[in-house]
């Protein structure tokens, strides 16, 4: 991963830390798109970024595998991100919020489907488990109500470039890196980028947006978008956009699910 060539973290990114560590999942969502409509940034959740890092299995390994991209080696406190699908009213319920996605493990129930490139449909309610998914991020950059509905036809269009954004394969590599038994090569060291941020990539490609600044190579994984809201606004305020969002990392360490926890 690329420095930013600043030392100035993003003041935009709040640390919630302390103040949800015992809230539920949906409480800090509620907050932060509450939040988010007070600093006029989000588009009433459309198109908003929602971060996971999950401490069941496929979340572990996604977190460890992301180890490679910091500069201390430390895991990643993301196993998955996604996008939301709809604004968010005050007579929204939050459990049934639409997402868009591409889980590694779909919690929907639902096999991925080829033809539409491995992208589900899910909502906000399958990560309001806080033991299961400890750490929560909500991100957003300024754009206007046009725009995010530009990006909402992209996000639908999973097939505009699959020669380019082929989730289908990227899955089919990273459910092998997951259940391989024995030697297993990390597929970020192949250059295979985890489809879930791909897919954020290729939607706001739609507005020549680049979200991964700090990715050395066409490489992408949740850590990258991290890094990006963090420590290269800079770049976004170039292009006259500010990115904000908040966060709540109960689980830095990446701890892994016991079995009958």
């Amino acid at each position: 991963m690329r420095n930013s060539q600043t030392n100035t973290k993003n003041l935009d990114i709040k640390d919630w830390t302390s103040k949800y560590q015992k809230r539920t999942n949906l409480q800090f969502f509620n907050d932060a798109f509450a939040s988010l409509r007070k600093q006029d940034v989000g588009n009433r959740g459309l198109m908003t970024v929602g971060l996971v890092g999950s401490r069941d299995l496929p979340g572990h390994t996604l977190r460890m595998a992301q180890s490679m991209l910091r500069w201390d080696l430390r895991p990643s406190f993301w196993s998955h991100v996604f996008v939301v699908a709809e604004t968010v009213t005050t007579r929204t319920s939050l459990g049934s919020l639409k997402i868009l996605e591409i889980p590694l493990w779909p919690r929907i129930g639902e096999f991925p489907k080829p033809e539409k490139n491995g992208v589900n449909e899910g909502v906000l309610g399958q990560y309001e488990d806080r033991a299961i998914d400890a750490n929560l991020g909500l991100v957003a950059v300024t754009m206007s109500d046009e725009e995010a509905k530009t990006l909402m036809k992209r996000a639908k269009s999973w097939n505009a470039d699959r020669v380019r954004y082929n989730f289908w394969d990227m899955l089919g590599a990273w459910q092998t890196y997951l259940w391989s038994q024995g030697a297993k090569i990390n597929p970020l060291r192949e250059g295979i980028p985890i489809p879930a941020s791909s897919y954020i990539e290729f939607i706001f490609d739609r507005l020549g947006m680049g979200v991964t600044p700090g990715a050395s190579s066409r490489n992408s994984a949740p850590e990258h978008l991290w890094n990006a809201a963090c420590w290269w606004h800079k770049a976004f305020k170039e292009d006259n956009r500010k990115i904000a969002g908040m966060y709540v990392a109960r689980d830095p360490g990446c701890a892994m699910l016991r079995p009958k926890e």
